[in-house]
């Protein structure tokens, strides 16, 4: 049995989709496709468009087999940890022999070569890095030129140009390279060119990034039937275009935000994780001028403070992410638990291999976290199910508590 891995947000998923799971499930001779997903918060600090169950439902209808939750802490946060919780939960089903991602550069040699620097984190990488950061360059321009340094001073014979670090799909690409060396995980690596439109293109092509699609869904609250009928595969747009809740994007938080935000001015935000004292100073400066959360985070941009980094920092405050609890999850060996949310039918061959070889809980149902999870696992899975509430309650899912909701099967 071989076993494809492959770590998405499917926000929504669409054809380019699609074509990576079937493309590597096709080139690997591989017999099932493990999914892990973000829930209901994403990387870039927002909601998904819709809800996780649908979501995985859309995946399991065009190539998935089996579809798992990523833990808020690791969804919604930078892409070194979406990368590193993602990455120790396929590692740790033991079953799963490829890790499958499409990169703009699908060069696994040149993405390897910075991957190792950024794991092992050699003197001299340090050192150019603090450098950048001191001089006010933001996180990802500081990395780009210490990198650079770093090559250069070993006389590295470097083949491909430093742009690579310029797309979003390389970067991700990189953080899963990086997280599978510091595992020491025994799943390879394989890449495929990504298709279609840039990552942040919101321009309708063939092929559309995730962001064009759903800014074209919100721009007219998911009328537009053409649209998705030409992004969204024909097996997936039922579930798309009969879902029940709101059409989410991040302004749709706004008013609960702006209420977390004033009840906890006097103390500021600096115990959420990634808030810095400059950021919270900085919201605090600008609280009498908050209409939305879009626009607040443009207002406290800077240089080196990137609009995704601030949003992302809002969700964790507003979702109450601590650095202390991260800290916590962080320093221990594991990744928490791997919690199903939906499977194919045909799949029980490779449910029961992960029963028979999984190294961390597995929860197939909710009622048993209780007695099957440790007390950091249970924190981190109950910290899960309220950001869900959260977003249920603001998309208008009538769902219920998820204890009662079964695990998706097509």
């Amino acid at each position: 049995m071989k076993t494809i891995g492959i770590i998405a947000e499917f926000n929504p998923f669409h054809k380019g989709h699609e074509y990576l799971i079937n493309q590597c499930k096709k080139k690997l001779s591989a017999d099932y496709c493990v999914v892990v997903m973000s829930g209901d918060f994403v990387e870039r600090g927002a909601p998904s468009i819709i809800s996780k169950f649908e979501r995985a439902k859309m995946a399991l209808s065009c190539g998935a087999d089996v579809v798992l939750e990523l833990p808020i802490y690791y969804s919604l946060g930078s892409a070194e940890f979406f990368a590193s919780g993602a990455i120790s939960l396929l590692d740790k089903l033991g079953i799963v022999d490829y890790l499958c991602f499409g990169s703009e550069d699908p060069d696994l040699d040149s993405l390897s070569m910075i991957a190792d620097v950024l794991a092992k984190e050699p003197d001299a990488y340090k050192e150019a890095l603090a450098k950048h950061l001191r001089q006010g360059a933001s996180y990802p321009v500081s990395r780009k030129e210490a990198l650079k340094e770093y090559f250069d001073q070993d006389n590295a014979d470097f083949p491909v140009a430093f742009d690579i670090l310029d797309n979003p799909n390389n970067i991700l690409a990189i953080e899963y390279l990086k997280a599978l060396k510091r595992s020491n995980s025994k799943i390879a690596p394989f890449t495929i060119k990504r298709e279609g439109a840039d990552y942040h293109s919101e321009e309708i092509t063939k092929i559309s990034s995730a962001q064009g699609i759903r800014n074209s869904i919100l721009s007219d609250k998911g009328k537009s039937s053409s649209i998705l009928k030409d992004q969204i595969p024909d097996a997936a747009l039922g579930y798309f275009t009969k879902y029940h809740g709101r059409f989410l994007d991040s302004n749709d938080f706004s008013d609960l935000l702006y209420y977390k935000l004033i009840s906890e001015q006097n103390d500021g935000y600096t115990k959420y994780l990634d808030v810095n004292e400059d950021l919270s100073n900085r919201i605090l400066g600008n609280l009498e001028s908050y209409t939305d959360i879009d626009s607040f985070c443009d207002s406290l941009k800077t240089k080196n403070l990137t609009y995704t980094r601030i949003s992302r920092c809002l969700f964790h405050i507003l979702l109450n992410i601590t650095k202390e609890n991260m800290d916590k999850y962080k320093n221990s060996d594991f990744t928490a638990y791997g919690r199903i949310l939906g499977s194919k039918k045909e799949s029980s061959a490779l449910l029961a291999s992960i029963r028979e070889n999984a190294a961390l809980p597995m929860l197939y149902r909710l009622k048993d976290a209780q007695k099957t999870l440790s007390p950091l696992e249970l924190s981190l899975f109950n910290e899960t199910l309220s950001g869900t509430s959260v977003y249920n309650r603001i998309a208008g899912n009538n769902t219920g508590s998820e204890y009662r909701l079964k695990p998706v099967i097509l």
